[in-house]
């Protein structure tokens, strides 16, 4: 038996033009294993192109590629010296320079032996001699040789994250980029996230290869971790499983360059601090992150202009059906104050579903929840852990259970034209409020805030007698069938 790992390999392997004879050689797999996984692959790849092909049998081909095999765990003694303690050197090195810049001096630098004492008390066991030649090789290494490189157009992408510190919505927020870059046309594609997760990851690449109108030959990366899950023996690398399933269905190899060596996918290092200086160096304030997306595909839009992205279309492989991103939670728990949980923050559903479980979708850029086949919230995803992120609306049912809870309460707060609105008209009427709220339905907050304002004081005349009659009556009817609601979803 073989583990997903191996399988993937097997067809990325595959996918280089490398024979079964060969696969089995290096991978130490019966040669009839490797024919069964390539078989089933290449199966796989003909319903996801074939004209014509239904979404549930494309998806389920999809799912095929992806499928662990049954397995038995292989382990590999780890190497003595890792990527993990090299950073850790790098981060003791790098602040000793600040420090003898600061000081002006180098008399205060910390010996090799105090550099080891510092490891040993970090966790990692390693000898006294390793330590000292591996700093020596740092101190004293000679420069570097680049050797220009010339790729084919459709040959290669290359793939990278970068930061932009911003301010969205009058808040401060560390947002991520993820560039990519086609290094024969020099195309540049970029999109923000409030986070680096894996759905942001395979979103990013998604949306670029939907953006090309087809996918590369290969992918470059480095070493982060949704590309390498961990390390293994000497140079040995275990790639993301996510990451050997998109790359699977796409057909693309996975190449990863050699820890911190950055050179070797230049293109797009470049690339993310070009297009960041480009789009937020003059401004980077911004009412939303879409702002900011729009602000950054205007930048990239100037700065990918003449480039003969025509021409690097046309080399592409032929544009498959979009591969899904989305973290799936068949069963999340709604607690007390009508939340689910993702990713460290907590995101309102209606309240009649406390207590209850319903599905939730979370997409790089949004929360989906949904129940019975219907979706009952959607939210943007937050820029930060461990916000709240409610809809007032939610809650309607309780504040006219409890209207006292509605003056002070998050959701309202979060919405500064309703809480205006509020203040100024309901703050003694708050069970009308809530109910006029109710009688909007999915009205938009600026109508729901008009609305308000109307029922308040309508407008002269019979007819704006009328629509606030209207209003008040759809209120009422609204308010007797909240208990039919609940147990409906009950």
């Amino acid at each position: 038996m073989i583990t997903l790992a191996d399988k993937m390999k097997v067809i990325q392997m595959h996918l280089t033009g490398c024979s079964n004879r060969k696969i089995a050689r290096e991978l130490g797999v019966n040669r009839k294993t490797v024919g069964k996984y390539v078989a089933e692959y290449e199966a796989a790849q003909a319903v996801i192109t074939g004209p014509g092909a239904p979404p549930d049998a494309v998806r389920e081909a999809a799912e095929s590629i992806s499928a662990a095999p049954a397995y038995k765990e292989r382990k590999s003694p780890p190497r003595k010296w890792n990527a993990e303690m090299d950073d850790f050197l790098d981060e003791i090195l790098a602040s000793e320079e600040g420090k003898r810049k600061l000081l002006r001096t180098g008399k205060q630098q910390l010996t090799k032996t105090q550099i080891h004492a510092l490891m040993r008390e970090a966790g990692f066991d390693i000898g006294l001699t390793t330590v000292c030649r591996r700093v020596n090789a740092k101190r004293q290494a000679p420069a570097e040789a680049f050797v220009a490189q010339t790729y084919r157009y459709g040959q290669r992408f290359e793939y990278d994250f970068g930061e932009a510190r911003l301010y969205i919505g009058g808040r401060y927020a560390k947002v991520f980029m993820a560039v990519m870059t086609a290094p024969a046309s020099g195309y540049r594609f970029a999109l923000l996230y409030p986070n680096q997760r894996f759905e942001a990851f395979a979103d990013s690449q998604v949306r670029f290869f939907e953006h090309m109108g087809g996918c590369f030959e290969e992918g470059v990366y480095d070493n982060m971790r949704n590309v390498v899950a961990s390390f293994t023996g000497r140079g040995g690398k275990l790639l993301n499983e996510g990451l050997m399933s998109l790359a699977a269905y796409y057909g693309f190899r996975v190449v990863t360059t050699n820890v911190r060596a950055g050179n070797e996918k230049g293109s797009v290092e470049n690339a993310v601090k070009v297009a960041r200086n480009a789009a937020f160096a003059a401004r980077w304030e911004f009412d939303s992150l879409e702002d900011a997306q729009a602000r950054l595909d205007a930048a990239l839009a100037g700065l990918n202009a003449g480039r003969p992205v025509d021409e690097e279309r046309a080399a592409l492989t032929p544009r498959r059906p979009p591969y899904e991103v989305a973290d799936i939670r068949p069963g999340a728990a709604v607690d007390k104050y009508s939340c689910v949980t993702v990713g460290g923050s907590q995101y309102s559903v209606p309240d009649c579903f406390v207590g209850k479980k319903v599905l939730v979708k979370a997409y790089p850029n949004e929360v989906v929840c949904m129940s019975g086949g219907e979706v009952v919230a959607r939210h943007a995803r937050s820029l930060s852990e461990g916000a709240m992120v409610l809809d007032v609306r939610h809650y309607l049912r309780t504040f006219l259970r409890k209207p006292g809870a509605l003056a002070n309460s998050t959701a309202l707060a979060a919405e500064a034209e309703l809480k205006a609105v509020f203040d100024e008209m309901y703050r003694d009427r708050p069970r009308e409020f809530a109910s006029i709220m109710l009688a909007c339905g999915d009205a938009t907050i600026g109508e729901c805030a008009a609305a308000l304002r109307d029922r308040r004081a309508p407008s002269p005349g019979a007819a704006g007698r009328r629509g606030g009659d209207a209003i008040a009556e759809q209120a009422l009817a609204q308010i007797k069938l909240i208990g039919a609601v609940g147990r409906s979803v009950a």
